[in-house]
């Protein structure tokens, strides 16, 4: 059990109710966070994400519970060491990239040599550097959030709250957020969002949200599998056991055949499916899950 010095944010019983009678936003929620982990925070509209962000940003203050951020319950004191990227950013439109991480730095408390050094540094680093005198009015969704994550580390925060920032996005855009994310191996990120494949693709801890409660704690492998569904004949029983990089989840008879569902990964699979072409053995219905939107399904109920 780690020691609770080593926790970048520590969550106890925490709970925000907006008005009465209404249920709580964020119900007796407690979890803690290692410094560098990577966290998915995962639930349907209305199941107390954004509250819980608000919450850690001291924007809200709680009914009941205690946030720590490194130790401190001052959370006012620690913004210092939080970033914050939002789904939407508005009111800037008529400033540049420059001026815009200017205002950052003068707010976080940077020289004016910092400041431009960082604003160098962060234009490169988020491929901004020949937008850098445009009017952030005229960039597209995808460069936007380039740059607030760049507005987000002007002062290397160590941890990073991110609510949806890849919402909206198209493909491209997506691919390059999401590749300066990988690269920030040493920051704390706590990642909300919808799509459970961006939470898979950065993630290794998932928070399950529902109705404001914390319901799952989810540590996610390291080898990418799916979770498959076959409804076939019983001859595929013999196949699935004696192949070491299958796990056979369950079998159950449905008429003259079974339904099998199994986890493995990608080539495993697709050899499968040849050998079951070749022993002719018909898949008469085959569906595949990532392993976390099969666990999501488990554990979320019908909203």
């Amino acid at each position: 059990m780690p020691d609770s010095t080593t926790f970048q944010i520590q969550v106890v019983q925490l709970t925000k109710r907006y008005r009465e009678p209404e249920a709580p936003a964020v119900n007796n929620v407690s979890f803690n966070v290692q410094a560098g982990e990577k966290i998915g925070i995962v639930g349907a509209n209305g199941s107390g994400k954004t509250t819980l962000f608000r919450l850690l940003l001291n924007l809200l203050h709680p009914d009941s519970g205690t946030i720590l951020i490194k130790g401190n319950r001052d959370i006012e004191l620690e913004k210092v060491n939080i970033g914050f990227v939002a789904e939407h950013q508005e009111g800037l439109e008529n400033f540049t990239p420059e001026e815009i991480l200017y205002y950052a730095g003068k707010m976080s408390g940077l020289t004016n040599d910092s400041i431009q050094h960082k604003i160098r540094e962060l234009l490169r680093w988020s491929d901004l550097e020949k937008n850098n005198e445009e009017l952030l009015g005229g960039f597209s969704k995808g460069m936007r959030q380039r740059l607030f994550l760049s507005v987000a580390l002007m002062h290397e925060p160590g941890i990073l709250l991110l609510d949806e920032p890849m919402s909206g996005l198209d493909p491209r855009s997506q691919k390059d957020f999401s590749f300066l994310l990988q690269g920030l191996k040493a920051y704390t990120i706590l990642y909300a969002s919808h799509q459970l494949s961006e939470i898979e693709e950065l993630c290794q801890r998932v928070l399950i949200f529902q109705y404001g409660r914390l319901i799952q704690d989810i540590l996610l492998p390291s080898e990418k599998r799916t979770v498959n569904f076959f409804e076939t004949t019983p001859a595929i029983l013999s196949l699935l056991e004696k192949n070491s990089e299958i796990d056979l989840l369950f079998s159950r008879p449905k008429d003259q055949n079974v339904e099998v569902k199994f986890l493995c990964n990608a080539i495993a699979l697709q050899n499968l499916i040849l050998e079951c072409q070749r022993r002719e053995v018909p898949i008469h219905q085959m569906e595949s899950k990532t392993l976390l939107e099969d666990l999501y399904d488990q554990f979320v109920k019908d909203e």
